[in-house]
């Protein structure tokens, strides 16, 4: 019995944050609300997963929404840009006649997946280390290569659970971005647990 209330628990939850996320996005107009909800949703499975299960929930994700609002929308902006610039870069060199262009469409298309698996990083290393900005965009991009197995992990999970999403589209007003974040942020503590950051990461 306990183990079906912890697993039912855990459900209502996942779906509570994902109701907070969804409104609080709404709540700054999509554009503005969405990057600090997502920062909100990520303190609070952290928490949770560091073992602080009795936080308050609409209280801890509202301090935090609050909180990070400049912040993180000045953070995501900049990766929109840089994500669209190398999409449409991306788009460009696939339907370009000059060959030499062409040649060009492999290597953004690498660049654009390794910037959007840094991206995925972004916000677990900047709640749980105390870093810059340059830092972080460092930081990102070099714990990827730290412990690849558990990045493959990370990123398989993360396809998996984008492909069911698109199979069930139903599925993201329930859990899509508290699951989500969930995946990411699990996997992002078992990449920080297993290293040490300043030793490790500073070294390289």
């Amino acid at each position: 019995m306990e183990r079906i209330y912890y697993v039912a628990d855990s459900i209502l939850r996942l779906v509570y944050i994902n109701l907070l996320a969804i409104v609080f996005s709404f709540a700054g107009l999509v554009i503005f609300g969405f990057f600090p909800a997502l920062v909100a949703t990520f303190h609070l499975m952290r928490k949770w997963l560091m073992g602080e299960s009795d936080l308050p929930i609409t209280r801890t994700f509202i301090i935090m929404y609050k909180k990070s609002f400049i912040k993180s929308n000045l953070l995501g902006v900049l990766f929109v840009l840089i994500g669209s610039l190398l999409y449409i870069n991306l788009s460009i060199a696939e339907v370009t006649p000059n060959d030499l262009v062409h040649l060009s469409y492999y290597p953004i298309y690498t660049i654009l997946l390794i910037f959007l698996s840094c991206s995925l990083l972004i916000i677990p290393i900047s709640l749980h280390y105390q870093v810059t900005f340059f830092s972080l965009l460092k930081h990102s991009f070099l714990l990827l290569f730290v412990r690849p197995f558990i990045t493959a992990l990370l990123l398989g999970s993360v396809v998996i659970f984008l492909l069911l999403l698109k199979s069930v589209p139903g599925l993201f007003l329930f859990t899509g971005i508290s699951v989500f974040v969930c995946l990411v942020q699990f996997y992002s503590l078992k990449i920080f647990r297993s290293i040490s950051f300043e030793s490790e990461i500073d070294s390289v």
